[in-house]
Order: structure tokens, then sequence, then C-alpha cells
């Protein structure tokens, strides 16, 4: 219930601002994105021999940008996307107490709000919030030949506060493509550290740095512009 007040509250926001601004685009996003969980059972900075942004997802949704003048403008998006972490099966996944099985899926629709940068007519850069509404969570983790899914799945947050960077680059005339690397803001992992003295970074920098597992990405995102202003530089 929670989830779709914010939701509602921020298209009416949206629909005022587009309704108030004579400079504005909108359209379609669609790409794909790798992700991981950091701090997880197939985090690649562990000892198990995983890899960063091993998990392949899709995402997929609308934007709107309105404009402040010729360089600046903020831009809202509300889209599907599909996070988690991935590991893949390598020849010592069957030594006992190896993690041979590991992948956690996690949909969200999120909706980042962001600031760009025009540098030129082909190329800006961005940044901003992005707030993730959890809708479907998959996960099967097996260490040792014992199964902890049950466990681990119920843990995670309905929300993934995280910080967006990235870049525009104007492809064609209504086609330009974001490249976005994204993370979840320090203080709010998707998912809590129950025992946290199980885990590998020590007690200090837990109880402020780390405080659970925190998702990553990088994504590559086109932008389709359908309507609005079309003399803007980020379409």
């Amino acid at each position: 219930m929670k989830s779709n007040r914010l939701i509602v509250s921020i298209l009416l926001l949206l629909s005022a601002f587009t309704a108030m601004s004579q400079r504005f685009n909108g359209g379609l996003i669609i790409g794909g994105c790798a992700s991981h969980l950091t701090g997880s059972l197939v985090d690649s900075t562990s000892t198990i021999g995983t890899r960063f942004f091993s998990k392949p997802g899709l995402n997929a949704g609308v934007f709107t940008d309105i404009y402040f003048d010729d360089k600046s403008s903020l831009g809202l998006e509300i889209s599907y996307i599909q996070k988690g972490s991935r590991k893949v099966p390598g020849p010592n996944d069957t030594i006992p107490g190896q993690v041979y099985q590991a992948k956690t899926a996690l949909h969200y629709i999120t909706i980042p709000v962001h600031y760009s940068y025009t540098f030129n007519e082909r190329f800006s850069a961005f940044t901003g919030p992005n707030i993730g509404l959890l809708l479907r969570k998959l996960c099967t983790i097996e260490q040792n030949y014992i199964d902890y899914t049950a466990d681990y799945i119920d843990q995670f947050s309905s929300f993934d506060f995280s910080w967006d960077f990235g870049v525009n680059i104007k492809l064609l005339y209504r086609v330009s493509l974001d490249i976005k690397f994204s993370s979840t803001f320090f203080l709010t992992p998707v998912r809590s550290y129950h025992n946290p003295e199980s885990w590998k970074f020590g007690p200090l920098s837990k109880q402020f740095w780390v405080k659970g597992q925190y998702n990553q990405l990088v994504d590559f995102t086109f932008r389709w512009t359908l309507w609005g202003s079309q003399n803007q530089a980020r379409w």
C-alpha cells in the first residue's frame, strides 16, 4: 500500500512539473544491466572466485526530461529492472565448504531523479538518487551441499535507496544511449547483516561502513524520445 501511494505521488508531481514547463521531452527506455550484490556469498571480493557484475538483467520503462535552460535539466524515470548476483560454476565448486550454486534475482520498479548537465549537442552527464521498490525475489544459495535459500531470501528490504552516476551520448535524431553506474547508499543495505561477526569485515567497519549487502550495477539503456521539445540536447 505504501509503495502504491509513493508511485502515485511521484506521478502526480511529475505531471505538475511537466504541465508548468514548456521545455520537456519524454519517451521510452529499454536496455540491459550487469549487477552484483556486495558482501554476499557471490561477492567477487570474497575468496570463492566469483566475478563483478556477473548477473545480467533487463531495464525498461518511460522517462521525461524538464529543461531549465540549454545546459541544465531534471530527468525522472519509472522503469522495471532486474538486479541481483550470480556465481558462475567453476572446477572447485564441489569441494566441501565452497559455494557451488548461488543466484539471487531481485526485480524492482525504480524511480530515478537525475540532474543532467549538457556539455555539447552529443554529450551530457547526470547524477541523482534512485528509489527501488522490490516486486519479486528469487534465490538459490547452497554451500557445502546445504540449502540456505529459505533463511536468506526473507531478509531483503522492500526498498533500495541508490545513487546513480552516468553519461548520455546522442546516437540518432531521437535516440540516445545512457551509460550508468548505480550503487545502494551505504547506510541503507538491501539486506542487513543478522550476524555481522560471521563476515570477513572487522566489527568497527561493519557498524558504519558495511551494514549488509548492497546492489551495484552497470546499466546500458537506449532512450527513444517520442514527445515534447525536439531541440534539446538530451534526446
